[in-house]
């Protein structure tokens, strides 16, 4: 017996999910699957970089 077994034989056996139905099973990996919505800190914070950005750009020009 190698000593991943030893210590996976000897690790306390943790509660098991419940089963899911179907439908329940397809929102779970609906939901882990969905790209992150924008918030609008972070797209004020985008746009706010953008504008900085555009204005050094102006100002540095040669």
């Amino acid at each position: 017996m190698d000593l991943q077994s030893l210590v996976a034989a000897h690790m306390p056996n943790r509660r098991r999910p419940t089963q899911m139905g179907a439908a329940a099973e397809d929102r779970y990996y609906r939901n882990q699957i969905t790209l992150p919505r924008l918030r609008l800190r972070l797209l004020g914070l985008t746009a706010a970089t953008v504008g900085a950005t555009l204005l050094l750009a102006s100002v540095i020009k040669p």
